[in-house]
């Protein structure tokens, strides 16, 4: 998979101006935010998913968190 790095957003920045988020959500599909120059946080837009997909993601970050 090749990442477009405009799509690459610092924590930073994600924090001070949500909005460059948004806007490579708009423009690429997705935006990857990284914490510590390691990609750490994806934040898609989900009408581009299947809404099984969706769920599947869901149900599996509920169990990670219950495992804490």
């Amino acid at each position: 998979m090749n990442i477009d790095t405009k799509a690459m957003v610092s924590i930073t920045d994600a924090n001070h101006n949500f909005s460059k988020v948004t806007k490579a959500v708009g423009e690429f599909g997705y935006a990857l935010i990284l914490k510590n120059n390691e990609p750490t946080f994806l934040v898609t837009d989900i009408r581009n998913m299947d809404e099984e997909d969706v769920e599947k993601m869901i149900n599996k970050a509920m169990a990670r968190k219950k495992k804490q």
